[in-house]
């Protein structure tokens, strides 16, 4: 990373680039098993909550979620994230 770049970076902070988050909105409504779940679209039913310095992805209580249900959306929502990570 060029220094100026690093000099930007603050440690205490946790961020997420934008266009990384629209590609992670884009795959959930685009997941058929979510889409069973929260509807259409997907992003509709969810939020991102900062947690100290945490982005999380959560259902948003438009949707009661069984366990089965939760650990889905938890499974597909690690490996959306992981194919979007940089």
């Amino acid at each position: 990373m060029p220094e100026e770049e690093t000099e930007k970076v603050n440690p205490d902070r946790v961020g997420i680039r934008m266009d990384i988050l629209e590609n992670i909105i884009k795959d959930l409504n685009a997941n058929e098993d979510l889409r069973k779940i929260f509807g259409v679209p997907v992003s509709r039913a969810l939020v991102v909550v900062a947690d100290n310095n945490d982005l999380r992805i959560e259902e948003g209580g438009l949707v009661e979620l069984t366990e089965d249900q939760e650990k889905k959306f938890l499974e597909i929502l690690e490996e959306i994230i992981r194919a979007n990570m940089v």
